[in-house]
């Protein structure tokens, strides 16, 4: 990938409006790194960002797909003019900084720049009204792959004391610091690349080869007595997540095919 500008392989498939959803759905989970859509009569142009051949792979036989060359930054930007504010049960709404208000209690204001997290997607969602639920005054919550920070910001709009960011993408840590400004809250928000600490309230909203990839850390950074909120997963993944982490299931949730997992100590 190249967030710089200039032309780039990106995989661009064409899908009935009716399977948008699903088709992103599998490119997400083989790998892709960013998704614009576009409608034409009919149908719904997907462009994902990635290994060419991992999300060729991901929708063979389906729909038809060809690896183009882009300008990346256009695609990137495509979905800018459909974004919409996300309302998270009563009290909270997620939006990019170019829409109202929407007079929701707590707002998060994001740009995720060249990062994962408009707060549109279903993982996110799933995450966010599990931090409604758990985040108590004065907590220390860590949010790992925090992509544009929207996590950690919501938990820090929720009464959280400090939030710590970790993502390996610099892209994502420069969004992340940036919408800490944007929300005030760059004093108690921390962005970094690797894993530290223990907190009473962890989330990762990551894809399941990174989910299991970080397992051994993440699980370490659970304190005792406190929770980790697992997502980014599909539910027909959910044993997998289960066998990587040594932590008992609390709960369950899922939206559109996607899981969330609540698990403890």
């Amino acid at each position: 990938m190249n967030p710089g500008g200039g032309g780039d392989r990106t995989v661009r498939v064409t899908v009935p409006v009716a399977d948008a959803e699903l088709a992103a759905d599998r490119l997400w989970q083989a790998g892709a790194s960013a998704i614009a859509e576009r409608e034409v009569p009919g149908a719904v142009v997907l462009e994902a960002g990635g290994d060419p051949a991992s999300l060729l792979a991901a929708v063979a036989g389906s729909w038809p797909a060809e690896a183009v060359v882009v300008d990346l930054d256009a695609a990137l930007d495509a979905w800018r003019p459909y974004a919409r504010a996300v309302r998270v049960g009563e009290r909270l709404a997620v939006r990019p900084p170019w829409l109202p208000p929407v007079g929701a209690e707590l707002e998060v204001v994001v740009d995720p720049g060249r990062a994962f997290g408009s707060g549109a997607h279903p993982s996110t969602r799933l995450a966010l009204a599990t931090l409604v639920e758990r985040v108590r005054p004065g907590d220390r919550v860590l949010d790992v792959g925090c992509g544009s920070g929207v996590l950690a910001l919501a938990a820090l709009a929720l009464g959280a004391s400090a939030a710590v960011g970790v993502d390996i993408d610099p892209a994502a840590r420069e969004a992340s610091a940036a919408n800490g400004v944007r929300n005030g809250a760059a004093g108690r928000l921390a962005v970094t690349d690797l894993v530290g600490g223990r907190y009473p309230l962890v989330v990762a909203n990551l894809l399941l080869p990174d989910l299991v990839a970080l397992a051994p850390a993440v699980t370490g950074a659970v304190e005792p007595g406190g929770a980790l909120v697992a997502s980014g997963v599909l539910d027909s993944q959910r044993a997998a997540v289960e066998a990587a982490y040594d932590l008992r299931v609390v709960e369950a949730r899922l939206e559109d095919g996607w899981l969330a997992l609540i698990l403890a100590p």
